[in-house]
């Protein structure tokens, strides 16, 4: 036989065996389209806007399978950079074909991230990584939110909410809001949730931040919780919470089931809409916390102007609340007003073991004389009066009292002629040792 005939043979044999060795072999299949969404801060730091502009490039040309949507958006001012949907023909498996398709997406995007911070008017001193989370989320779950479709956000930003236009829910200097905000509705605080508890059905939330924005790891763990059920009592998942953004993009072509991120759980006892604050030492909190007194605590201080710190603490599962103020037309501290020109209110988040504390600090020098403290019992009830002690910290010493309620449960913080039983009233001269009248109501 002609040798050119046998291999031709050959051939159509070896042909013939692949082809019934892969009959009953199922083709591999193709991987499935995702709609993914990137929030990004406009106030972004230059050092990180290339390895940004080149990951999310590289999520369009190489990553996202054909049939995928890609939609950028500004998570601080609520605009749109791009939207591309990257049809399912074979052409587009190819990364050339894509970067030659998608030139003006990407145009959009490099534009939006070579733009200087700064340049909006009003915003020109924005902090690095801004984004408005909140509002950010409310409407993603409006655009692209729908029952049973699972969508993935990726935010590159600050984890920590500030807005000018909204003070008083600032995650800056260490605050971070209390679960009786997810409880709340929108006119009570920007991160009300009342009425959404289905607004972010299958939503999950990729979150990568630069740097290290936080005042100590426990403000950390704080931020990260609240955010976690922030999502989940909107039927959302934070699946990932991370400063290194090769984690945040490789778990994009991670299946939401395989992320394993922290479980949190919402108390629904802590229902105070309230914004508490850590310092840089609250882990320690010696001044507060610490068993026994040094001596020197009894000497009575030279001035009465000069930094103070006014703490409670107590045993029992009761609420008592603190308010002061420096002067009678100051503004009061306390749990609904944490921040003040003349200082801040800070709440224990059971910190402490079995025992509950908090405490304001006065960051300017005031004239003890002038100070008006009171306890307030709020919440709960017990078979006898609560008590508890009160510490002071000034010129370096601490000092130490008692106070002592007459009420047997909370009055929700209410004042009048007829609460005067679940109110006490702190006389901190008498409590530094200064000389005051006896008559003074102090304890």
């Amino acid at each position: 036989m002609n040798p050119w005939m046998k291999l031709r043979i050959r051939t159509v044999l070896l042909l013939a065996i692949h082809w019934l060795a892969s009959a009953g072999t199922a083709p591999t299949p193709a991987p499935p389209a995702v709609d993914l969404v990137v929030g990004l801060s406009p106030h972004l730091e230059r050092s990180v806007k290339d390895d940004v502009y080149r990951r999310v490039v590289g999520l369009l040309v190489q990553d996202l399978p054909g049939g995928s949507s890609l939609s950028v958006y500004d998570a601080c001012h609520l605009t749109t950079v791009t939207h591309v949907v990257i049809p399912t023909s074979r052409a587009f498996q190819n990364e050339r074909t894509r970067v030659n398709q998608f030139q003006e997406p990407i145009r959009q995007l490099r534009e939006f991230l070579a733009r200087e911070t700064g340049t909006n008017g009003a915003e020109a001193s924005p902090l690095p990584g801004s984004i408005r989370m909140p509002q950010f989320l409310a409407f993603v779950g409006e655009q692209h939110v729908r029952s049973n479709h699972p969508v993935t956000l990726v935010v590159l930003g600050s984890p920590l909410y500030i807005d000018p236009k909204e003070p008083g829910f600032s995650m800056r200097d260490g605050y971070f809001p209390s679960d009786g905000h997810l409880f709340a509705s929108k006119d009570q605080s920007v991160y009300g949730l009342k009425g959404r508890s289905n607004a972010l059905v299958g939503l999950t939330v990729l979150w990568g931040f630069f740097g290290d924005p936080w005042l100590n790891e426990l403000h950390h763990d704080r931020v990260q919780r609240f955010w976690s059920l922030f999502l989940k009592e909107q039927s959302g998942r934070l699946g990932l919470f991370s400063s290194d953004l090769a984690t945040v993009f490789k778990s994009v072509r991670v299946a939401s089931e395989d992320l394993h991120p922290p479980v949190f759980a919402l108390d629904p006892s802590k229902t105070k809409v309230t914004m508490w604050r850590l310092n840089r030492t609250v882990g320690e909190s010696d001044w507060i916390t610490q068993e026994t007194l040094p001596t020197t605590a009894k000497v009575p201080p030279q001035s009465p102007l000069g930094r103070l710190k006014i703490g409670i603490r107590w045993r029992g599962n009761v609420d008592l609340d603190l308010y002061s103020r420096p002067r009678p037309e100051a503004e009061v501290l306390f749990f609904d007003h944490s921040q003040s020109p003349e200082g801040y209110y800070y709440k224990d988040h059971r910190a402490s073991p079995d025992r509950d504390y908090e405490f304001i600090e006065f960051e300017t020098p005031v004239d003890v004389r002038e100070i008006e403290a009171m306890v307030n019992f709020y919440g709960g009830e017990q078979p006898v009066p609560p008590s508890g002690e009160v510490r002071l910290e000034f010129e370096g010493r601490i000092y130490s009292g008692s106070f002592h309620l007459n009420g047997l449960h909370g009055n929700q913080g209410r004042g009048g002629p007829a609460q005067v039983d679940y109110w006490t009233r702190l006389n901190i001269p008498e409590l530094l040792g200064l000389a005051v009248p006896r008559s003074a109501s102090a304890h």
